[in-house]
């Protein structure tokens, strides 16, 4: 009997992106068993969508109340009856191995898996961790691994262990961490699987370079949160890299540079931008 994967899509007033990720779908080397696409209340219509999600025979969910990704996520579980979930972001784009890879896997005793990427419209940049499976360091350092559309897991730990619909930044890392310290078999793909796309006008980044420093206290949740796990030294250090993040867009940079000072110490800050100046000079592929 195959392995039933079931696919949760959560989107929200991007159907051209959608559109993308449909044919990502489509074009995969193993099928899935199902698709959900949680439409988290968009405003714009998704018409355009409706032949793809047919053609595919996907089950379009609309929410009537916009509750967040996370939220989305926890409805798409629990509407599955696959086996193992494999979660997409709207924007991004499963290379045609992406399904056949988590099958092989989760047939071998694979409890979750996370899995290097390409950056979409710049393939040549690739991210990798090169752990075979998921440690605590690199936890520690932060997601090193890849962001949701990188992410499955069998559907009952997913059903025990729900996204935390209070967090709205840092939610595929605490999901990480979570299910890291509960010992499951948690496997990482050292190799590019998926199109990650970096930079939306409605992406993390860009609410980031627009919020206030009064509003930034939700950006910091995941860490507060794994404080402990964390231990001081990376506490400091993830929060000090959450509040200056993109810190050349925003307005009132000595504002937020004062901030972090004060939430992290002077070591942490500095140390900031050190790192930023050796990933200019090595010229790294910005970080997830």
């Amino acid at each position: 009997m195959s392995l039933k994967i079931s696919v949760v899509i959560t989107t929200y007033n991007r159907p051209d992106c959608l559109l993308e990720a449909l044919d990502g779908i489509k074009n995969q080397q193993y099928s899935p068993y199902e698709i959900f696409i949680i439409d988290d209340n968009s405003s714009c219509s998704y018409d355009s969508v409706k032949p793809a999600v047919d053609s595919l025979n996907a089950k379009y969910c609309r929410q009537d109340v916009s509750c967040g990704a996370n939220k989305a996520r926890n409805l798409g579980v629990e509407y599955a009856s696959g086996d193992v979930i494999a979660f997409l972001d709207d924007d991004d784009i499963w290379l045609p191995e992406y399904l056949a890879t988590l099958s092989e896997l989760y047939q071998k005793g694979a409890d979750a898996v996370v899995s290097g990427f390409k950056q979409l419209g710049k393939e040549d940049v690739i991210v990798i961790n090169k752990d075979t499976s998921v440690t605590k360091s690199s936890l520690l350092r932060g997601n090193t691994y890849c962001g949701m559309s990188g992410f499955s897991a069998k559907r009952d730990l997913l059903i025990k262990s729900q996204f935390d619909e209070a967090l709205n930044n840092g939610q595929d890392w605490d999901m990480y961490v979570r299910l890291f310290q509960q010992g499951v078999s948690f496997i990482n793909v050292p190799k590019p699987i998926f199109l990650y796309r970096f930079q939306n006008e409605d992406g993390i980044g860009a609410k980031v370079r627009k919020m206030k420093i009064e509003n930034i206290d939700e950006r910091i949740g995941s860490a507060v949160k794994h404080r402990q796990f964390l231990g001081e030294y990376w506490f400091k250090k993830r929060v000090s890299e959450q509040l200056l993040f993109s810190l050349k867009h925003k307005s009132n940079k000595f504002g937020w540079i004062k901030y972090s000072i004060e939430k992290t110490g002077i070591f942490a800050t500095v140390m900031f931008f050190v790192r930023a100046l050796k990933r200019k000079l090595t010229k790294s592929p910005m970080s997830i």
